[in-house]
Protein backbone atom coordinates (compact mmCIF):
# COMPACT_ATOMS: atom_id res chain seq x y z
CA UNK A 1 0.00 0.00 0.00
CA UNK A 2 1.00 3.64 -0.87
CA UNK A 3 2.14 5.95 1.68
CA UNK A 4 -0.70 8.45 1.71
CA UNK A 5 0.64 12.42 1.89
CA UNK A 6 -0.79 13.52 5.01
CA UNK A 7 0.12 17.06 4.65
CA UNK A 8 -1.90 19.32 2.84
CA UNK A 9 -0.41 19.53 -1.00
CA UNK A 10 1.01 23.18 -2.12
CA UNK A 11 -1.39 24.18 -5.04
CA UNK A 12 -1.51 27.46 -6.97
CA UNK A 13 -2.65 28.74 -10.74
CA UNK A 14 -0.16 29.93 -13.18
CA UNK A 15 -0.80 30.77 -17.15
CA UNK A 16 1.77 29.85 -19.65
CA UNK A 17 0.98 31.30 -23.31
CA UNK A 18 -2.52 32.08 -22.10
CA UNK A 19 -2.95 28.52 -20.95
CA UNK A 20 -3.87 28.32 -17.53
CA UNK A 21 -2.87 25.09 -15.17
CA UNK A 22 -2.62 24.44 -11.71
CA UNK A 23 0.28 23.77 -9.59
CA UNK A 24 0.61 21.19 -6.69
CA UNK A 25 3.65 20.11 -5.06
CA UNK A 26 2.80 16.78 -4.45
CA UNK A 27 5.53 15.19 -2.08
CA UNK A 28 5.31 17.81 0.11
CA UNK A 29 6.25 15.42 3.34
CA UNK A 30 9.47 14.33 2.09
CA UNK A 31 11.96 15.14 -0.70
CA UNK A 32 13.55 12.97 -3.36
CA UNK A 33 17.39 12.73 -2.99
CA UNK A 34 18.72 14.11 -6.17
CA UNK A 35 16.23 12.62 -8.31
CA UNK A 36 16.86 11.40 -12.10
CA UNK A 37 14.00 9.63 -14.03
CA UNK A 38 10.70 9.43 -14.03
CA UNK A 39 7.49 7.62 -16.25
CA UNK A 40 4.43 6.76 -15.70
CA UNK A 41 4.11 3.18 -14.81
CA UNK A 42 0.99 0.74 -16.38
CA UNK A 43 -1.03 1.24 -13.30
CA UNK A 44 -0.87 4.82 -13.87
CA UNK A 45 1.48 5.60 -10.75
CA UNK A 46 4.85 7.49 -11.30
CA UNK A 47 8.30 5.73 -10.57
CA UNK A 48 11.08 7.73 -9.81
CA UNK A 49 14.74 7.04 -9.61
CA UNK A 50 17.23 8.96 -7.61
CA UNK A 51 20.88 9.09 -8.20
CA UNK A 52 21.47 7.91 -4.90
CA UNK A 53 20.38 4.45 -5.45
CA UNK A 54 16.91 4.96 -5.24
CA UNK A 55 13.70 3.70 -6.99
CA UNK A 56 10.28 4.56 -5.82
CA UNK A 57 6.10 4.46 -6.59
CA UNK A 58 4.62 7.35 -6.49
CA UNK A 59 1.22 8.04 -6.66
CA UNK A 60 -0.21 10.58 -8.79
CA UNK A 61 -2.59 12.66 -7.17
CA UNK A 62 -1.55 12.50 -3.18
CA UNK A 63 2.40 12.13 -3.55
CA UNK A 64 2.46 8.87 -1.20
CA UNK A 65 5.64 6.69 -1.77
CA UNK A 66 6.87 3.24 -1.86
CA UNK A 67 10.21 2.47 -2.41
CA UNK A 68 10.71 -0.78 -4.65
CA UNK A 69 14.40 -0.98 -4.67
CA UNK A 70 17.21 0.72 -2.34
CA UNK A 71 20.93 -0.14 -4.47
CA UNK A 72 22.76 2.80 -2.58
CA UNK A 73 25.20 0.72 -1.48
CA UNK A 74 25.82 -0.38 -4.60
CA UNK A 75 25.66 2.63 -6.77
CA UNK A 76 28.74 4.89 -6.90
CA UNK A 77 27.27 8.49 -6.16
CA UNK A 78 29.78 11.22 -5.06
CA UNK A 79 28.70 14.13 -2.70
CA UNK A 80 30.51 17.46 -1.93
CA UNK A 81 31.21 19.20 1.27
CA UNK A 82 29.64 18.56 4.76
CA UNK A 83 27.08 19.53 5.05
CA UNK A 84 26.26 18.55 1.06
CA UNK A 85 26.93 21.74 -1.29
CA UNK A 86 27.07 20.12 -4.22
CA UNK A 87 27.08 16.58 -6.24
CA UNK A 88 28.96 14.94 -8.82
CA UNK A 89 26.93 13.87 -12.29
CA UNK A 90 27.63 10.06 -11.73
CA UNK A 91 25.32 7.76 -9.12
CA UNK A 92 21.83 6.33 -10.78
CA UNK A 93 21.15 7.29 -14.04
CA UNK A 94 18.01 6.24 -16.91
CA UNK A 95 15.22 3.37 -16.26
CA UNK A 96 13.36 1.63 -19.12
CA UNK A 97 10.32 -0.84 -18.27
CA UNK A 98 10.35 -3.49 -20.44
CA UNK A 99 6.95 -2.44 -23.04
CA UNK A 100 5.66 -6.00 -22.44
CA UNK A 101 5.34 -5.82 -18.36
CA UNK A 102 2.53 -6.55 -16.11
CA UNK A 103 0.65 -8.18 -19.64
CA UNK A 104 1.30 -11.59 -18.34
CA UNK A 105 3.77 -12.34 -20.80
CA UNK A 106 6.78 -13.06 -18.85
CA UNK A 107 8.32 -10.35 -19.68
CA UNK A 108 8.00 -8.11 -15.96
CA UNK A 109 12.03 -6.49 -15.92
CA UNK A 110 12.98 -2.91 -14.95
CA UNK A 111 16.11 -2.11 -16.82
CA UNK A 112 18.60 0.46 -14.83
CA UNK A 113 21.83 2.26 -15.37
CA UNK A 114 24.26 3.43 -12.54
CA UNK A 115 27.52 4.67 -11.89
CA UNK A 116 29.67 1.55 -9.36
CA UNK A 117 33.29 1.32 -8.72
CA UNK A 118 35.48 -0.55 -10.06
CA UNK A 119 39.16 0.37 -10.43
CA UNK A 120 37.32 4.17 -10.85
CA UNK A 121 33.78 4.84 -12.10
CA UNK A 122 32.31 2.61 -14.06
CA UNK A 123 28.41 2.44 -15.39
CA UNK A 124 26.76 -1.19 -16.24
CA UNK A 125 23.52 -1.73 -17.64
CA UNK A 126 21.30 -4.43 -15.52
CA UNK A 127 17.80 -5.78 -15.02
CA UNK A 128 15.77 -6.26 -12.25
CA UNK A 129 12.67 -8.71 -11.85
CA UNK A 130 9.51 -6.55 -10.98
CA UNK A 131 7.10 -9.03 -8.99
CA UNK A 132 3.61 -8.05 -11.08
CA UNK A 133 1.78 -8.13 -7.58
CA UNK A 134 3.67 -5.10 -5.64
CA UNK A 135 6.33 -4.00 -8.10
CA UNK A 136 9.19 -4.94 -5.92
CA UNK A 137 12.52 -5.33 -7.61
CA UNK A 138 14.76 -8.01 -7.02
CA UNK A 139 17.11 -10.58 -8.75
CA UNK A 140 19.79 -8.20 -10.20
CA UNK A 141 20.78 -9.37 -13.44
CA UNK A 142 24.46 -7.95 -15.04
CA UNK A 143 23.67 -7.33 -19.43
CA UNK A 144 26.91 -5.29 -19.78
CA UNK A 145 29.20 -3.62 -17.56
CA UNK A 146 32.59 -1.77 -17.94
CA UNK A 147 30.73 1.44 -19.37
CA UNK A 148 32.60 4.72 -19.39
CA UNK A 149 31.55 6.63 -16.16
CA UNK A 150 32.69 10.08 -14.96
CA UNK A 151 32.30 13.21 -12.29
CA UNK A 152 30.89 15.11 -15.22
CA UNK A 153 28.60 14.53 -18.76
CA UNK A 154 27.62 10.81 -18.59
CA UNK A 155 24.67 11.37 -20.38
CA UNK A 156 22.46 8.38 -19.13
CA UNK A 157 18.89 8.17 -20.64
CA UNK A 158 17.72 4.47 -21.12
CA UNK A 159 14.72 3.87 -23.05
CA UNK A 160 12.97 1.27 -25.26
CA UNK A 161 12.53 1.42 -29.58
CA UNK A 162 10.20 -0.29 -31.63
CA UNK A 163 12.39 -3.31 -32.36
CA UNK A 164 12.23 -3.88 -27.96
CA UNK A 165 16.25 -3.08 -28.13
CA UNK A 166 17.74 -0.86 -25.59
CA UNK A 167 19.13 2.51 -26.06
CA UNK A 168 21.38 3.94 -23.85
CA UNK A 169 22.56 7.53 -23.97
CA UNK A 170 26.39 7.57 -23.13
CA UNK A 171 28.02 11.61 -22.40
CA UNK A 172 31.63 12.58 -23.45
CA UNK A 173 32.36 12.49 -19.80
CA UNK A 174 32.75 16.12 -19.51
CA UNK A 175 36.55 15.30 -21.38
CA UNK A 176 38.54 19.10 -22.35
CA UNK A 177 36.74 20.70 -19.50
CA UNK A 178 36.89 22.09 -15.92
CA UNK A 179 38.30 19.05 -14.06
CA UNK A 180 38.65 17.02 -16.97
CA UNK A 181 40.40 19.15 -19.53
CA UNK A 182 43.10 17.00 -19.78
CA UNK A 183 41.05 14.21 -20.83
CA UNK A 184 40.54 13.96 -24.95
CA UNK A 185 37.09 13.62 -26.28
CA UNK A 186 36.36 10.65 -27.34
CA UNK A 187 33.28 11.25 -29.24
CA UNK A 188 34.71 10.93 -33.08
CA UNK A 189 36.73 7.84 -31.42
CA UNK A 190 35.52 4.25 -33.03
CA UNK A 191 36.20 1.50 -30.89
CA UNK A 192 38.39 -1.29 -32.49
CA UNK A 193 37.89 -5.00 -32.22
CA UNK A 194 40.73 -6.02 -30.08
CA UNK A 195 38.74 -3.30 -28.09
CA UNK A 196 35.56 -4.89 -28.26
CA UNK A 197 37.00 -8.65 -27.91
CA UNK A 198 38.72 -7.28 -24.52
CA UNK A 199 35.54 -5.60 -23.21
CA UNK A 200 37.23 -2.13 -23.18
CA UNK A 201 34.62 0.43 -23.82
CA UNK A 202 36.56 3.53 -23.42
CA UNK A 203 36.12 4.84 -26.98
CA UNK A 204 31.71 4.42 -26.11
CA UNK A 205 32.05 7.95 -24.99
CA UNK A 206 30.29 10.17 -26.55
CA UNK A 207 28.30 7.72 -28.40
CA UNK A 208 24.24 6.11 -28.66
CA UNK A 209 24.07 2.29 -27.68
CA UNK A 210 21.90 -0.18 -28.76
CA UNK A 211 21.75 -3.49 -27.45
CA UNK A 212 19.50 -6.69 -27.17
CA UNK A 213 17.70 -7.25 -23.39
CA UNK A 214 20.77 -9.74 -23.12
CA UNK A 215 23.38 -7.18 -23.42
CA UNK A 216 24.45 -8.62 -26.47
CA UNK A 217 25.63 -6.83 -29.92
CA UNK A 218 22.64 -6.33 -32.54
CA UNK A 219 23.04 -8.27 -35.47
CA UNK A 220 21.78 -5.00 -37.28
CA UNK A 221 23.89 -2.64 -35.86
CA UNK A 222 25.88 0.10 -37.86
CA UNK A 223 29.54 -0.47 -38.86
CA UNK A 224 32.22 1.85 -38.00
CA UNK A 225 36.03 1.29 -38.92
CA UNK A 226 34.87 -2.34 -40.15
CA UNK A 227 33.99 -3.31 -36.28
CA UNK A 228 30.21 -4.13 -35.40
CA UNK A 229 29.59 -3.07 -31.47
CA UNK A 230 26.89 -1.41 -29.58
CA UNK A 231 27.82 1.85 -31.19
CA UNK A 232 24.15 3.08 -32.73
CA UNK A 233 26.06 6.70 -33.31
CA UNK A 234 28.37 8.93 -32.38
CA UNK A 235 29.38 12.53 -32.23
CA UNK A 236 27.51 13.35 -28.90
CA UNK A 237 28.30 16.08 -26.15
CA UNK A 238 26.03 15.35 -23.09
CA UNK A 239 22.77 13.62 -24.75
CA UNK A 240 20.53 13.83 -21.30
CA UNK A 241 16.86 12.65 -23.02
CA UNK A 242 16.17 10.06 -24.93
CA UNK A 243 12.56 9.35 -26.43
CA UNK A 244 10.49 7.97 -29.23
CA UNK A 245 8.16 9.27 -31.66
CA UNK A 246 4.52 7.66 -31.01
CA UNK A 247 1.43 7.23 -33.24
CA UNK A 248 -2.39 8.56 -32.03
CA UNK A 249 -2.51 5.09 -29.73
CA UNK A 250 0.64 6.12 -28.15
CA UNK A 251 2.31 3.57 -29.39
CA UNK A 252 5.98 3.55 -31.22
CA UNK A 253 5.47 2.79 -35.14
CA UNK A 254 7.95 0.51 -36.10
CA UNK A 255 9.34 3.71 -38.35
CA UNK A 256 8.54 6.04 -35.61
CA UNK A 257 11.82 8.93 -35.11
CA UNK A 258 14.23 8.65 -31.86
CA UNK A 259 15.18 11.74 -30.47
CA UNK A 260 17.44 13.11 -28.25
CA UNK A 261 18.37 16.27 -26.10
CA UNK A 262 21.96 17.32 -26.08
CA UNK A 263 23.67 20.10 -23.93
CA UNK A 264 25.23 22.46 -25.95
CA UNK A 265 28.77 23.97 -24.60
CA UNK A 266 28.14 27.99 -24.67
CA UNK A 267 26.05 28.09 -27.37
CA UNK A 268 23.37 25.32 -29.27
CA UNK A 269 21.52 23.79 -26.84
CA UNK A 270 20.53 20.54 -29.78
CA UNK A 271 17.03 18.40 -30.62
CA UNK A 272 18.56 15.97 -33.07
CA UNK A 273 17.00 12.54 -34.64
CA UNK A 274 19.20 9.51 -34.38
CA UNK A 275 19.88 7.70 -37.08
CA UNK A 276 21.92 4.60 -37.36
CA UNK A 277 25.86 5.13 -38.26
CA UNK A 278 25.47 8.61 -38.40
CA UNK A 279 27.72 11.35 -36.52
CA UNK A 280 26.18 14.46 -34.89
CA UNK A 281 29.72 16.07 -35.10
CA UNK A 282 30.95 17.15 -31.65
CA UNK A 283 33.71 18.01 -30.39
CA UNK A 284 34.54 19.17 -34.07
CA UNK A 285 30.44 20.90 -34.50
CA UNK A 286 28.02 22.36 -32.01
CA UNK A 287 24.26 23.07 -33.26
CA UNK A 288 24.27 23.59 -37.52
CA UNK A 289 27.63 23.59 -38.89
CA UNK A 290 26.92 27.29 -39.42
CA UNK A 291 30.77 28.47 -38.78
CA UNK A 292 29.31 30.37 -35.63
CA UNK A 293 31.01 31.39 -32.63
CA UNK A 294 31.90 28.03 -31.40
CA UNK A 295 35.43 26.57 -32.46
CA UNK A 296 36.86 23.34 -30.51
CA UNK A 297 40.38 23.79 -28.57
CA UNK A 298 41.61 20.83 -27.86
CA UNK A 299 43.72 20.58 -24.24
CA UNK A 300 44.72 17.08 -24.35
CA UNK A 301 48.04 16.51 -25.55
CA UNK A 302 49.35 19.75 -25.21
CA UNK A 303 50.48 20.06 -21.32
CA UNK A 304 46.92 21.57 -20.43
CA UNK A 305 49.31 24.64 -20.29
CA UNK A 306 46.85 26.96 -21.21
CA UNK A 307 44.34 28.51 -19.11
CA UNK A 308 40.74 27.11 -19.16
CA UNK A 309 38.30 28.10 -17.10
CA UNK A 310 35.22 27.51 -19.46
CA UNK A 311 34.03 26.91 -22.84
CA UNK A 312 34.79 30.43 -23.82
CA UNK A 313 38.39 29.89 -24.30
CA UNK A 314 38.20 28.14 -27.35
CA UNK A 315 36.88 30.58 -29.82
CA UNK A 316 39.48 33.65 -28.91
CA UNK A 317 42.67 30.85 -29.91
CA UNK A 318 43.69 31.02 -33.28
CA UNK A 319 45.01 27.23 -32.55
CA UNK A 320 41.28 26.20 -32.20
CA UNK A 321 39.66 24.09 -35.19
CA UNK A 322 36.95 25.65 -36.84
CA UNK A 323 33.51 23.70 -37.58
CA UNK A 324 33.46 24.58 -40.99
CA UNK A 325 36.78 22.78 -41.65
CA UNK A 326 37.02 21.42 -45.54
CA UNK A 327 38.42 18.23 -44.16
CA UNK A 328 35.39 17.72 -41.66
CA UNK A 329 32.76 18.37 -44.00
CA UNK A 330 33.86 15.67 -46.18
CA UNK A 331 31.95 13.22 -43.98
CA UNK A 332 29.10 11.76 -45.51
CA UNK A 333 27.56 10.59 -42.00
CA UNK A 334 27.02 13.85 -40.29
CA UNK A 335 23.66 15.06 -39.54
CA UNK A 336 22.61 18.28 -38.38
CA UNK A 337 20.60 18.69 -35.58
CA UNK A 338 16.54 19.44 -36.21
CA UNK A 339 17.10 22.03 -33.44
CA UNK A 340 20.15 24.08 -32.73
CA UNK A 341 18.74 26.42 -29.63
CA UNK A 342 19.99 29.70 -29.46
CA UNK A 343 23.15 29.62 -31.99
CA UNK A 344 25.03 33.07 -31.25
CA UNK A 345 28.12 35.03 -32.47
CA UNK A 346 29.19 36.59 -29.31
CA UNK A 347 27.63 34.61 -26.85
CA UNK A 348 28.49 36.60 -22.78
CA UNK A 349 31.24 34.24 -21.54
CA UNK A 350 31.76 36.14 -18.41
CA UNK A 351 28.86 34.76 -16.34
CA UNK A 352 27.83 31.60 -16.58
CA UNK A 353 23.72 32.18 -16.13
CA UNK A 354 23.92 34.51 -19.28
CA UNK A 355 25.17 32.41 -21.81
CA UNK A 356 22.47 31.05 -24.00
CA UNK A 357 22.54 27.71 -23.25
CA UNK A 358 19.23 26.23 -21.06
CA UNK A 359 20.70 23.08 -20.40
CA UNK A 360 17.78 20.32 -21.45
CA UNK A 361 17.84 17.78 -18.82
CA UNK A 362 15.34 15.67 -20.55
CA UNK A 363 12.68 15.51 -23.34
CA UNK A 364 9.73 14.42 -23.95
CA UNK A 365 7.27 13.21 -27.02
CA UNK A 366 3.44 14.63 -26.44
CA UNK A 367 1.17 12.47 -28.40
CA UNK A 368 -1.60 14.12 -25.95
CA UNK A 369 -4.71 12.50 -28.20
CA UNK A 370 -7.05 13.38 -25.21
CA UNK A 371 -4.63 16.18 -23.43
CA UNK A 372 -4.08 19.83 -24.16
CA UNK A 373 -5.32 21.59 -27.19
CA UNK A 374 -2.65 22.45 -29.71
CA UNK A 375 -0.01 20.20 -27.86
CA UNK A 376 -0.30 17.08 -30.18
CA UNK A 377 2.75 16.20 -32.16
CA UNK A 378 5.14 18.27 -29.52
CA UNK A 379 8.30 18.40 -28.00
CA UNK A 380 8.60 19.06 -24.23
CA UNK A 381 12.20 20.04 -22.62
CA UNK A 382 13.19 20.41 -19.18
CA UNK A 383 15.73 22.97 -18.11
CA UNK A 384 18.10 23.36 -15.72
CA UNK A 385 19.19 26.94 -16.00
CA UNK A 386 15.75 28.54 -16.79
CA UNK A 387 13.01 27.00 -14.28
CA UNK A 388 11.08 25.78 -17.18
CA UNK A 389 9.63 23.50 -19.52
CA UNK A 390 9.84 24.68 -23.03
CA UNK A 391 7.64 23.12 -25.99
CA UNK A 392 8.32 23.06 -29.90
CA UNK A 393 5.62 21.47 -31.73
CA UNK A 394 6.89 19.21 -34.83
CA UNK A 395 5.67 19.61 -38.56
CA UNK A 396 2.89 16.78 -39.91
CA UNK A 397 6.36 14.43 -40.71
CA UNK A 398 7.58 14.72 -37.11
CA UNK A 399 11.15 15.64 -38.88
CA UNK A 400 11.35 19.01 -38.11
CA UNK A 401 10.08 22.19 -35.50
CA UNK A 402 6.93 24.68 -37.35
CA UNK A 403 8.06 28.18 -37.08
CA UNK A 404 6.88 30.76 -35.25
CA UNK A 405 8.07 34.50 -34.94
CA UNK A 406 8.95 33.34 -31.67
CA UNK A 407 8.98 29.71 -31.99
CA UNK A 408 10.57 29.03 -27.73
CA UNK A 409 7.28 28.74 -25.52
CA UNK A 410 8.14 28.24 -22.06
CA UNK A 411 5.76 26.68 -19.45
CA UNK A 412 5.97 27.10 -15.68
CA UNK A 413 8.26 29.96 -15.18
CA UNK A 414 7.06 31.45 -11.83
CA UNK A 415 8.40 34.67 -11.20
CA UNK A 416 11.15 34.80 -8.31
CA UNK A 417 10.92 30.72 -8.61
CA UNK A 418 14.49 29.01 -9.19
CA UNK A 419 14.44 25.22 -10.14
CA UNK A 420 16.40 23.15 -12.17
CA UNK A 421 14.11 20.81 -13.81
CA UNK A 422 15.26 17.28 -14.14
CA UNK A 423 12.92 15.01 -15.94
CA UNK A 424 8.55 15.19 -17.15
CA UNK A 425 6.33 12.74 -18.06
CA UNK A 426 2.74 13.35 -18.02
CA UNK A 427 -0.62 11.47 -17.27
CA UNK A 428 -2.68 8.88 -19.38
CA UNK A 429 -5.23 11.84 -20.27
CA UNK A 430 -2.37 13.77 -21.06
CA UNK A 431 -3.91 16.76 -19.05
CA UNK A 432 -1.18 16.69 -16.36
CA UNK A 433 2.05 17.07 -16.90
CA UNK A 434 5.07 15.50 -13.93
CA UNK A 435 8.08 17.26 -13.38
CA UNK A 436 10.68 16.71 -10.95
CA UNK A 437 13.16 18.83 -9.29
CA UNK A 438 17.35 18.79 -8.70
CA UNK A 439 18.03 18.91 -4.88
CA UNK A 440 21.00 20.76 -5.16
CA UNK A 441 22.14 23.81 -7.05
CA UNK A 442 26.29 22.22 -7.65
CA UNK A 443 26.95 19.51 -10.24
CA UNK A 444 30.10 19.88 -11.92
CA UNK A 445 32.22 22.56 -13.89
CA UNK A 446 30.61 26.67 -13.57
CA UNK A 447 28.00 25.29 -11.46
CA UNK A 448 29.75 23.47 -8.99
CA UNK A 449 30.15 24.58 -5.48
CA UNK A 450 27.11 26.62 -5.01
CA UNK A 451 25.20 24.47 -3.10
CA UNK A 452 21.55 25.13 -3.17
CA UNK A 453 22.51 28.95 -2.45
CA UNK A 454 24.48 29.16 -5.46
CA UNK A 455 26.06 27.38 -8.80
CA UNK A 456 23.23 26.94 -11.32
CA UNK A 457 20.36 29.53 -9.86
CA UNK A 458 20.94 30.23 -6.77
CA UNK A 459 18.55 29.24 -4.28
CA UNK A 460 16.91 26.37 -5.32
CA UNK A 461 13.00 27.28 -4.88
CA UNK A 462 11.95 23.34 -4.91
CA UNK A 463 14.53 20.83 -4.08
CA UNK A 464 13.91 17.00 -4.93
CA UNK A 465 10.57 18.08 -5.91
CA UNK A 466 7.73 16.06 -7.75
CA UNK A 467 5.19 18.74 -9.13
CA UNK A 468 2.16 18.40 -11.16
CA UNK A 469 0.99 20.90 -13.26
CA UNK A 470 -2.63 20.30 -14.62
CA UNK A 471 -4.09 21.96 -17.44
CA UNK A 472 -7.95 23.91 -16.54
CA UNK A 473 -7.84 25.45 -20.25
CA UNK A 474 -10.26 28.53 -20.62
CA UNK A 475 -14.20 27.59 -20.31
CA UNK A 476 -14.77 27.65 -24.40
CA UNK A 477 -11.95 24.90 -24.94
CA UNK A 478 -12.82 22.91 -21.61
CA UNK A 479 -17.07 23.02 -22.76
CA UNK A 480 -16.16 21.94 -26.03
CA UNK A 481 -13.78 18.87 -24.52
CA UNK A 482 -16.79 17.76 -22.35
CA UNK A 483 -19.11 17.44 -25.42
CA UNK A 484 -16.45 14.87 -27.15
CA UNK A 485 -15.54 12.96 -23.64
CA UNK A 486 -16.98 11.82 -20.99
CA UNK A 487 -18.48 8.35 -20.05
CA UNK A 488 -17.98 7.53 -16.92
CA UNK A 489 -19.51 4.76 -14.52
CA UNK A 490 -21.69 5.02 -11.22
CA UNK A 491 -18.41 6.19 -9.36
CA UNK A 492 -16.64 8.27 -11.76
CA UNK A 493 -13.66 5.64 -12.35
CA UNK A 494 -13.78 4.77 -15.97
CA UNK A 495 -13.90 6.70 -19.22
CA UNK A 496 -14.90 5.76 -22.40
CA UNK A 497 -14.58 7.66 -25.47
CA UNK A 498 -15.17 9.31 -27.91
CA UNK A 499 -19.04 9.01 -29.11
CA UNK A 500 -19.42 8.61 -32.29
CA UNK A 501 -16.12 6.81 -33.32
CA UNK A 502 -14.19 6.36 -36.49
CA UNK A 503 -10.70 4.78 -36.24
CA UNK A 504 -10.48 4.24 -32.24
CA UNK A 505 -12.42 3.85 -28.89
CA UNK A 506 -10.16 4.98 -25.84
CA UNK A 507 -11.16 3.07 -22.37
CA UNK A 508 -9.50 5.45 -19.64
CA UNK A 509 -9.09 3.82 -16.21
CA UNK A 510 -7.41 6.69 -14.55
CA UNK A 511 -9.46 6.40 -11.53
CA UNK A 512 -10.10 2.72 -10.80
CA UNK A 513 -7.58 1.52 -9.19
CA UNK A 514 -7.83 -2.40 -9.17
CA UNK A 515 -6.41 -4.41 -12.31
CA UNK A 516 -6.77 -6.33 -14.67
CA UNK A 517 -10.29 -5.54 -16.05
CA UNK A 518 -12.03 -6.72 -19.10
CA UNK A 519 -13.27 -4.91 -22.24
CA UNK A 520 -15.84 -6.13 -24.56
CA UNK A 521 -17.47 -4.40 -27.58
CA UNK A 522 -20.47 -6.39 -28.56
CA UNK A 523 -22.81 -5.50 -31.76
CA UNK A 524 -26.38 -4.89 -30.21
CA UNK A 525 -27.16 -8.89 -31.26
CA UNK A 526 -24.53 -9.79 -28.19
CA UNK A 527 -22.07 -10.85 -30.38
CA UNK A 528 -18.57 -9.99 -29.32
CA UNK A 529 -16.12 -8.61 -31.84
CA UNK A 530 -13.62 -7.29 -29.58
CA UNK A 531 -12.09 -8.78 -25.61
CA UNK A 532 -9.08 -8.01 -24.14
CA UNK A 533 -7.49 -7.64 -20.32
CA UNK A 534 -5.29 -5.11 -19.62
CA UNK A 535 -3.27 -3.82 -17.27
CA UNK A 536 -3.23 -0.65 -18.87
CA UNK A 537 -4.34 2.60 -17.65
CA UNK A 538 -5.68 3.69 -21.23
CA UNK A 539 -6.74 1.27 -24.12
CA UNK A 540 -7.48 1.85 -27.56
CA UNK A 541 -10.17 -0.33 -29.47
CA UNK A 542 -9.21 0.07 -33.05
CA UNK A 543 -12.55 0.11 -34.63
CA UNK A 544 -11.30 0.81 -38.64
CA UNK A 545 -12.39 -2.63 -39.52
CA UNK A 546 -15.95 -2.41 -37.77
CA UNK A 547 -19.15 -2.29 -39.85
CA UNK A 548 -21.08 1.26 -38.77
CA UNK A 549 -23.90 0.46 -35.91
CA UNK A 550 -24.39 0.88 -32.07
CA UNK A 551 -21.78 -1.44 -30.02
CA UNK A 552 -21.78 -1.58 -26.73
CA UNK A 553 -18.62 -1.14 -24.42
CA UNK A 554 -18.56 -3.23 -21.20
CA UNK A 555 -15.99 -3.09 -18.58
CA UNK A 556 -15.91 -5.27 -15.99
CA UNK A 557 -13.31 -6.06 -13.06
CA UNK A 558 -11.72 -9.19 -12.05
CA UNK A 559 -14.59 -10.22 -10.32
CA UNK A 560 -16.78 -10.03 -13.58
CA UNK A 561 -18.85 -7.61 -12.24
CA UNK A 562 -19.82 -5.00 -14.54
CA UNK A 563 -18.48 -1.72 -13.71
CA UNK A 564 -19.04 0.59 -16.55
CA UNK A 565 -20.87 0.28 -19.74
CA UNK A 566 -21.70 2.54 -22.53
CA UNK A 567 -23.73 2.36 -26.32
CA UNK A 568 -21.26 4.13 -29.18
CA UNK A 569 -21.89 4.53 -32.57
CA UNK A 570 -19.23 3.72 -34.92
CA UNK A 571 -19.61 5.78 -38.11
CA UNK A 572 -17.01 6.19 -40.69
Amino acid sequence: MLLVCLVFCSINKIKAQGESFTKTVLNTGYSFEHPFDIFRGPDDSLWVNERSGQISKVHRTNGGRRIILNIKSSVNFTRQGSPVTGIDQDGMFGMALHPDAMKGLGKDSLYVAYCYNSGGKKTKIVKFYCNPSNNLLTNETILLQGLPASNDHNGGKLVFGPDKKLYYSCGDQGANQFSNKCVEIKSQFDITAAELSASNYTNYAGHILRLNTNGSIPSDNPVFSSVRSHVYSKGHRNPQGLVWQKNAYGEIPANGYLYSSEQGAVTDDEVNIIESGKNYGWPYIAGFRDGLFYKYKKFAGTGCALPHNNECDGPNDPTAIVETDPVWGASTLYTDPIKSQRAMTTPNCTDWLLRPTVAWSSIEYYNGITGIPGWDNSILLTTLKNSSVIRYKLNATGTGFQSYVNDTIQYFRSAGAINRFRDIAYSSNGTTIYVITDSIGGTSGVSGGGGVTGGAGGTLTNRGKLIAYTYVGAPAILSLEAQNTITRNRNNSIQVYPNPATEYIVVNSRDFGYKPYDIKLSDLNGKVVYQKQSYNVTEMIPVRSFPNGQYLVTVTNKNNIAIATKKINIVK
